[in-house]
């Protein structure tokens, strides 16, 4: 797996050997003498993975950490800090600055290749998320989202998996204390299953060895091939103490790892970096999913759109060719429709196509597509109904319309009514457009015919 990596330290001979080692396996690697340096190539080389050292002369490391991530152009670059000191105090000050992971200096080259790939990977999806992000903004189908969340945004909840009872209890009460998190505990491979499924935690804390006979690398694996469980953080838990045995769970799935002895404060520092990270990956697919249904969605009605709809109908078709059954396409608009914006104004126009789209659907059925074209303009198709079914169908719409007033939040009741045309498309039919061309004709039939009225393409008559 290549990706370029950022190298900060002071000495140069430091940069050189871990030049030489990420080189080995491929990786483009650029180098920073110093802090300053470190910040400006953050955000012009866009480097997916920064080894920061901590002491240097002009910034430390954990005021160059905290300055990258509040940054939201850096703030999704993972940063593993370097650094001779290996105090458990000055690990979880690294981790409460932003910092992914700490090494230690002479660097244990498993655990630097273990960690690199992991969060190479996490770098690739977060960048593939900030595009899909991006692009939807710039169309105005979402919102900025701030890539650093705040500690008020850390609410969820954990499944904490320990290898004894004790264990459990003492680091879930120490998790609840200092995250105020919803803590389930369990030692059961299987318990962890049924727990999974049930509460859909946030995150998972794993221990390698757990009770009766579980397996922690197992329970990892398969909490990350499950689609219910793929994007939750997970922290393995090392038992018997050997990097082998974290990088092994780096490459099943874990998020992170905690090696023994264990300090429930380093405990709390990864799983409070692990959730900030959990929710914004969240509110990232959160945007664009938001996006996507905006793309195809009317914003004045909650209808489908136009967009929507031209690809739905070759669905619709395809169905009918499946089933060798009918579908019917009609499409409707309101009479004098301009006449309610000039003397009412268009907050009242907009009202009248609210009501109108709520009691459009409330007279199909949940299987038919129900579509805003654009102005007073709508379309219904409906899979597998024939003449009989969609002359009931239509002349229950017209009627909702024609027999209850529309009220406007003045007061005001208008009268309003809709003319409909209706095409029935026959056996073997595959030309949407034209089913919809014909429908469209039967519509200015019942325009001619006064209005208020429902009429059929004459071939379907």
């Amino acid at each position: 797996m290549s990706g370029r990596i950022l190298v900060v330290d002071d000495v140069a001979t430091n940069r050189v050997i871990l030049k030489a080692k990420l080189a080995t396996a491929y990786f483009d690697v650029i180098q920073a003498a110093n802090g300053q340096e470190a910040l400006d190539l953050a955000r012009s080389a866009h480097p997916d993975i920064i080894l920061l050292d901590i002491i240097m002369p002009d910034m430390d490391g954990y005021q160059v950490c905290k300055t990258l991530k509040s940054n939201p152009e850096t703030a999704h670059i993972p940063v593993v800090m370097v650094t001779a000191m290996g105090a458990p105090d000055e690990r979880i000050r690294g981790l409460n600055a932003g910092a992914d992971d700490f090494l230690t200096k002479p660097i244990n080259d498993v655990a630097l290749f273990a960690r690199v790939r992991n969060l190479v990977r996490v770098k690739i999806m977060f960048d593939e998320l900030r595009l899909r992000d991006s692009t939807t903004r710039e169309l105005g189908l979402s919102e900025f989202v701030d890539a650093w969340s705040h500690e008020s945004d850390l609410a969820g909840s954990v499944l904490l998996t320990a290898s004894s009872a004790d264990e459990a209890a003492c680091w879930g009460h120490c998790l609840k204390e200092k995250l105020d998190l919803q803590v389930f505990e369990t030692g059961s491979e299987r318990e962890a299953f049924a727990l999974a499924t049930l509460e859909s935690p946030d995150a998972y804390i794993v221990h390698q060895h757990l009770q009766k006979g579980g397996d922690g690398l197992r329970l990892v694996s398969a909490l990350r091939a499950r689609h219910e469980t793929r994007q939750s953080a997970i922290i393995f838990v090392v038992g018997d103490g050997l990097m082998e045995t974290a990088e092994r769970a780096l490459d099943l799935g874990a998020s992170d790892y905690i090696m023994p002895p264990y300090d429930k404060n380093e405990l709390t520092a990864r799983l409070r970096s692990q959730l900030r990270r959990k929710h914004y990956s969240d509110r990232l697919r959160s945007n664009v999913r938001d996006g996507l249904r905006m793309a195809v969605t009317d914003p004045l009605t909650g209808l489908f759109n136009r967009r929507y709809c031209t690809q739905h109908m070759g669905r619709i078709v395809d169905r009918a060719q499946a089933s060798g059954g009918p579908f019917t396409v009609m499409m409707l608009d309101l009479d004098r429709f301009k006449q309610v914006n000039d003397s009412h104004g268009h907050e009242a126009g907009d009202a009248v196509l609210v009501e109108f789209a709520r009691r459009l659907q409330e007279n199909v059925r949940g299987v038919d597509l129900v579509a805003r074209l654009g102005g007073e303009e709508f379309l219904v198709a409906m899979p597998d109904a024939d003449n009989a079914a969609a002359q009931a169908v239509a002349e229950r719409i017209r009627a909702a319309v024609e027999t209850r007033p529309f009220k406007l939040d003045n007061g005001a009741q208008l009268a309003i009514t809709v003319s409909i045309g209706v095409a029935v498309a026959g056996i073997g039919e595959t030309d949407a457009q034209a089913v919809i061309g014909r429908a469209d004709l039967a519509l200015y039939k019942s325009k001619a015919a006064g209005r208020n009225v429902v009429s059929f393409y004459a071939s379907a008559a």
